[in-house]
């Protein structure tokens, strides 16, 4: 585990911590305990193993980088009831958890968690690209894809806080099964362990994001269709949610979207030629990259 946090100010006394967990990595920053939310450091680490609470103890000591802990916000990329992670198929060793409890027990402060796709919504909406916008929904494309609509700064969890989940679209680029149990779902096309199997299978070696980034730059012919297939899905996805929801921004970020940005843009494209009755959203980079969700978790 990583524990030299990237310093980008000094810390003025104690801090708040935000961590986002995720497939595959946790993400931590730092911001001042009081004012309005400032990364003042940041950290990767490595994914928790199976003592998670350790893990995230670690994180956020080393991303406070010694100065006092004021209060710690938590995401994970599940659902969360009570403070309990009741679904979270991509870290399946958080299900049960009452990482509330247990991190406020350790770490002595109050501790909060919500679903990541919450967290990177409220970072941008209120702080990052959402700029104000009136109806904004902001997707993260990482191990899995998160995402949550904010209309009028307030956002909208659904009835059981599972809305946004755009991961878990259908979509015909895909009959693969999910870690969710359903079949033909975004994310098995999408996410990062997707894009990274399937350049696998292509080189017989391991690689990674920015390998098959780079071969796609490069022009081979291979690493360039994995990607447009999932812009393609991506597109099918957009319009989906252009039908249910009719967002007026679209605001993509994650891992997956830094390490290819010019698959958004080429997703955008591909919904606007299938379009017949969809109102496509302004489309924009997520400000925070995939620290979206870290930051977020200050706002919880």
């Amino acid at each position: 585990m990583a524990t030299q946090p990237e310093r980008i100010a000094e810390a003025p006394g104690a801090v708040r911590v935000g961590l986002d967990i995720g497939g595959s990595s946790i993400k931590a920053v730092a911001s001042p305990a009081h004012g309005a939310p400032r990364v003042i450091h940041k950290l990767r680490s490595q994914s928790p193993g199976e003592a998670v609470i350790d893990d995230l103890v670690a994180a956020a000591r080393a991303v406070a980088a010694g100065a006092p802990l004021m209060s710690v916000g938590l995401t994970v990329p599940g659902i969360v009831q009570d403070g309990i992670v009741r679904a979270c198929t991509n870290v399946p060793q958080l299900v049960g958890l009452d990482v509330v409890g247990e991190l406020s027990f350790v770490l002595g402060v109050p501790v909060t968690v919500m679903n990541d796709g919450l967290a990177a919504a409220l970072a941008e909406a209120r702080l990052g690209s959402g700029d104000a916008a009136a109806d904004v929904f902001v997707a993260v494309l990482g191990t899995g894809v998160a995402g949550a609509h904010v209309l009028d700064g307030v956002m909208l969890p659904g009835a059981h806080g599972q809305a946004g989940e755009l991961g878990h679209v259908r979509v015909p680029e895909s009959c693969a099964p999910c870690s969710c149990g359903a079949i033909g779902c975004l994310e098995t096309v999408i996410g990062a362990p997707a894009l990274t199997t399937a350049w696998e299978r292509v080189t017989g070696q391991p690689g990674d994001l920015k390998g098959l980034q780079a071969a796609a730059l490069g022009g081979h012919e291979a690493a360039q269709a994995i990607l447009e297939r999932a812009a393609q899905a991506l597109a099918s996805a957009m319009l989906v949610l252009s039908a249910l929801v009719d967002p007026g921004r679209l605001i993509v970020g994650g891992g997956v979207a830094e390490a290819h940005p010019q698959l958004p843009a080429r997703a955008a494209e591909l919904a606007r030629q299938r379009a017949t009755f969809h109102h496509l959203p302004e489309l924009v980079p997520a400000a925070f990259g995939g620290w979206s969700g870290a930051v977020g978790a200050l706002l919880g």
